[in-house]
């Protein structure tokens, strides 16, 4: 069965049990218009609402509202790992600028924003990994797939794989921040070997 959200489901259960929206208020001891504006999605049924809609219905409460749970919890993740991603992006790239402007700026103020940047970059790469924990996306295919809205893939490599991958990624990530900063300092500021 294709996932309902809770203004269609209300609708489907009612029509179930053969009740009109007036019926239905009468039950549960409301107007009319606040059923209809259930079922149009412009108010959202309160907690006890909930719980005599779900006895009513013979149903659970979490069989109500559990795809309209996981599109909030979604969008609010989502609202989240975009904005964070591109911060610690900008970060990086904020990273290098600087090392690349000691050669023209004072050393000391230089340094100090260099640790500043790396900080709060260190804290949001910390803040995206508790995020994608959080949401169970562990692969990069996982989280492409989440930030695009559409459906997680599973994850289908082995736990030794992961781990191989893991190790590569962190030996290819080293050698190209190593061998960059290692060109920024002798060709562009001149430092001696």
């Amino acid at each position: 069965m294709v996932p309902l959200n809770l203004q269609h489901t209300l609708v489907v259960y009612r029509q179930q049990q053969h009740l009109t929206q007036a019926d239905l208020a009468e039950e549960l001891y409301t107007s009319r218009q606040t059923i209809s504006n259930w079922e149009t999605g412009k108010t959202y049924p309160d907690i006890q609402s909930l719980i005599r809609l779900a006895n009513l219905y013979h149903v659970t409460v979490n069989d109500l509202v559990q795809t309209d749970l996981s599109a909030i919890q979604n969008q609010t993740a989502k609202y989240h790992l975009k904005p964070f991603s591109l911060a610690a992006i900008t970060c990086l790239v904020a990273v290098y600028g600087l090392f690349v402007s000691l050669r023209w700026l004072p050393m000391i103020p230089t340094v100090m924003a260099i640790a500043a940047v790396t900080t709060i970059g260190l804290a949001l790469t910390g803040y995206l990994i508790y995020l994608s924990q959080r949401l169970q996306l562990k692969t990069f295919r996982q989280i492409k797939a989440y930030l695009r809205h559409q459906p997680v893939p599973p994850i289908t490599r082995s736990h030794t794989r992961q781990t191989v991958t893991l190790v590569l990624s962190g030996l290819v990530g080293l050698l190209i921040g190593g061998g960059l900063t290692w060109w920024i300092a002798t060709a562009v500021l001149q430092w001696p070997l």
